[in-house]
């Protein structure tokens, strides 16, 4: 299995997995938001390229603000019923949008099952739908992106993409002014 997500820190999974909810939890250092979808059994040459392409679409991101507020279900899949919480992030849409963009831009194919982009974590699989509930609210920025790859155990790759911090450029500029204005200092 291969994607591209946004892994959850630990402080906000360990958060997400006390809220009773039924069915068969997601381990808590598995928790994550997929943005987009490669399959199972991609070849090298497709993660490759899409390595590239994440790499691209990182370096122009700026950290995002993610929210969860309610927890609700999915329709039943192979897994059961997925219950999730749902997140709220208009940042997050624009950065979907843009890397499923360059994806396609680099032709690099990409699930296209889903085509209405619905950002959630999967808190666990049930047998039966649940009522909507409020939670939290739990809110967090995102730094960077991931891709996984493979699908297990040691065939597995783990690419850490970070994102763009605002202003680092400004920041190291001035750091190499202080550098040549007081070379002895730094």
């Amino acid at each position: 299995m291969a994607f591209i997500g946004i892994k959850v820190p630990h402080e906000v999974s360990r958060l997400l997995s006390q809220i009773e909810v039924p069915g068969e939890r997601v381990p808590r250092d598995e928790k994550h938001l997929t943005c987009t979808y490669f399959g199972s059994n991609v070849p090298i040459d497709r993660i490759s390229k899409a390595i590239v392409v994440a790499y691209e679409v990182a370096s122009r991101t700026k950290p995002i603000q993610l929210l969860i507020e309610e927890v609700i279900s999915f329709p039943k899949g192979d897994d059961g019923v997925p219950i999730i919480g749902s997140v709220v992030s208009p940042e997050l849409m624009i950065f979907q949008e843009d890397l499923c963009r360059s994806l396609d831009k680099a032709k690099v194919e990409y699930s296209k099952k889903y085509p209405e982009y619905k950002p959630h974590v999967c808190l666990a699989y049930a047998e039966d739908p649940i009522e909507p509930m409020a939670v939290g609210p739990f809110e967090w920025a995102a730094y960077e992106m991931v891709l996984w790859g493979g699908d297990s155990g040691d065939d597995k790759i783990f690419i850490t993409l970070p994102f763009s911090m605002p202003g680092k450029e400004a920041l190291y500029r001035k750091l190499v002014q202080a550098r040549v204005r007081f070379p002895g200092l730094l």
